[in-house]
């Protein structure tokens, strides 16, 4: 027990045995010096305390508070479950917009493709025809020079021909005028007396020996 003289009718119950605190302080302090630090070592125990008296829970306050946490808690889960759902539904709507938009571009990107594939074709055979029209021109172009150069090639010929015919021409002339004039000459130039035709000269006799001849052996 506590001695009465160091209690104080403020505080009830001190929370330890002052008078065994105040006999060991005692001991290596003077008396008053224990007595104040006593003093003030069960004034601060006792306004502790008091504070956790006064700022601590009860049992009740801790399942209030409990039950409070407990109720924040499932609401902020249903809170969470239901933004979950919401954000998932979001994104599920927005997947599926996507989708469709994804969907819808690749149909116009396809007709798109067709069409440039369609006009493509187009502008190759429009190319394939003018550059057979052009091909065509170029053969009937080149045809036109070769029957002009035929034509010109034939009339050279036939010019050719035509000279040649002319100097034969000029030449059987001139050459015929050149025997007939000669022949006019000889027909206008005077002709010789012919004389008298000499009788051929007489055949010589010949005597051929004929002695020894029969004595000739023949091999």
């Amino acid at each position: 027990m506590a001695n009465p003289s160091f209690s104080s009718p403020t505080y009830s119950a001190p929370p330890f045995h002052t008078h065994a605190f105040f006999a060991a302080l005692e001991k290596t302090f003077a008396e008053q010096t224990a007595r104040s630090l006593m003093r003030a070592t069960r004034a601060l125990l006792v306004d502790r305390i008091g504070r956790v008296r006064r700022e601590g829970l009860t049992v009740k306050d801790l399942d209030n508070q409990a039950y409070l946490f407990r109720a924040a808690l499932s609401e902020l889960r249903a809170e969470m479950t239901m933004a979950t759902k919401n954000d998932s539904a979001a994104i599920r709507a927005a997947t599926a917009a996507l989708r469709r938009e994804v969907d819808r571009l690749d149909v116009k990107m396809k007709e798109d493709i067709g069409n440039l594939k369609h006009e493509i074709q187009m502008e190759l055979d429009s190319r394939k025809n003018e550059a057979k029209a052009d091909f065509k021109q170029q053969d009937i172009k080149i045809e036109e020079v070769l029957n002009k150069a035929i034509v010109n090639i034939s009339d050279l010929r036939t010019d050719v021909e035509e000279i040649k015919w002319d100097n034969m021409r000029k030449a059987v002339v001139t050459l015929s005028a050149f025997v007939l004039a000669i022949i006019i000459m000889m027909e206008i130039r005077p002709h010789p007396k012919a004389k008298g035709i000499p009788p051929p000269p007489p055949r010589p006799d010949v005597s051929i020996p004929t002695e020894g001849l029969e004595r000739t052996e023949w091999v």
